[in-house]
């Protein structure tokens, strides 16, 4: 049977929690065309729904891969202390 210490295991979480971190920032870092305001873009004077809350979406995920790559950098750093 293979033991597996409580550090390693706190490590190897964090590990995996700043990689699904960094391809959640990867896949939802804000893309330079998507209108933050909801404007479209031939007519600024109506505002498009969808592209709030495509930015909305963007916003929470952004935040959520951010949240889960500090997490995991916390989880690493706690490990070492183990």
């Amino acid at each position: 049977m293979i033991s597996i210490s409580c550090s390693t295991m706190i490590n190897s979480i964090g590990l995996v929690m700043d990689i699904v971190g960094v391809l959640i920032l990867w896949r939802y870092g804000l893309p330079e065309s998507l209108s933050r305001e909801g404007h479209i873009f031939i007519i600024t004077d109506q505002i498009d729904q969808n592209e709030r809350d495509k930015a909305a979406s963007y916003d929470r995920w952004s935040k959520f891969g951010l949240f889960l790559l500090i997490a995991g950098f916390v989880f690493q750093l706690v490990s070492n202390f183990v």
